[in-house]
């Protein structure tokens, strides 16, 4: 659908964005993820035409190129003031030559009870259920979302994660950031990974999940994590106060504890969670005691 090439962009001297590459399939849900001044708003609308870039192309196909095609909700985007949310709806549908009723986008964002009440009395989590209900009123093939959670309560969310696997299913393509890794285990086919600028990584889900386990289990004392120090890399986790130890192959990790004696406890095995992932790559601090590796 869309084809990202060389893509550069400076404000100034600072430069914030350094050739970045990347496609976009039809019917796929693409997470952007990186930490804050990674240069992930403002790729977002170079994308969508609002900043014209540096150097390199964006290649629409022409089912994408449409540009009423494509819905978005950027992190400070506004609603018109001093109208209710029915009118605003109205307003917004007839804008589009082919698009839902202004009774589906209502429904679609769950203020049926707040149609008549003015959009500057909406909590922030209402105006972005009904910024998130607006972006599809035109029926879009591309749906473009930075933060679109923000400010949603932990119904809205559900609501919000159920409507996106509904537009997945429907093969709509969706690229977007989250600060939640939650809802991004959850939607995201892919991951595109934003760092100082540039593109760090490039991998779909899946991947990310297979390709490491982690063995979680307690020990009676820490020259016990010492000695299992010496085979594998491994982290004390202080929020679930487990030892913790990161492989391709937990089966044979566990199969060498035994045979070494080791009086393991609790054991627990997991696939690598995007949480996970997506600390490893920006090199978080403080969720662990690294004092042994």
């Amino acid at each position: 659908m869309i084809k990202v090439s060389g893509l550069s962009k400076s404000f100034g001297n600072k430069k914030i964005l350094s050739n970045i590459n990347f496609t976009l399939q039809q019917g796929e849900c693409v997470l952007l993820l990186g930490p804050n001044g990674a240069g992930k708003t403002t790729l977002l609308r170079l994308i969508m035409e609002l900043y014209k870039p540096d150097r390199g192309e964006i290649h629409w196909s022409n089912k994408a190129r449409n540009k009423s095609e494509v819905g978005w909700i950027l992190q400070d985007s506004s609603l018109i003031d001093r109208v209710t949310v029915k009118e605003l709806i109205q307003y917004i549908c007839s804008l589009h030559k082919d698009s839902m009723s202004p009774e589906e986008v209502l429904a679609t964002s769950g203020l049926v009870d707040q149609r008549k009440v003015l959009t500057e009395r909406l909590s922030i989590g209402q105006k972005r259920r009904l910024l998130f209900a607006l972006a599809l009123a035109g029926k879009p093939n591309l749906l473009i979302m930075d933060e679109p959670t923000a400010g949603m309560d932990v119904e809205a969310r559900k609501s919000f994660c159920k409507k996106i696997v509904q537009l997945k299913n429907q093969g709509m393509t969706i690229l977007m950031t989250t600060h939640l890794m939650h809802e991004a285990s959850l939607l995201s086919d892919r991951i595109l990974m934003l760092q100082n600028g540039s593109l760090t990584c490039d991998q779909d889900v899946q991947t990310i999940s297979r390709e490491r386990h982690i063995v979680k289990f307690t020990l009676e004392n820490e020259q016990v994590a010492k000695e299992i120090a010496l085979h594998y890399k491994i982290l004390f986790n202080i929020e679930s106060s487990k030892w913790e130890v990161e492989t391709q192959q937990p089966d044979e990790c566990v199969k060498w504890m035994v045979q070494e004696g080791i009086p393991f406890q609790e054991l627990e095995i997991s696939q690598r969670t995007i949480e996970q992932f997506y600390e490893e790559i920006v090199k978080k601090e403080g969720d662990f005691d690294v004092s042994i590796v």
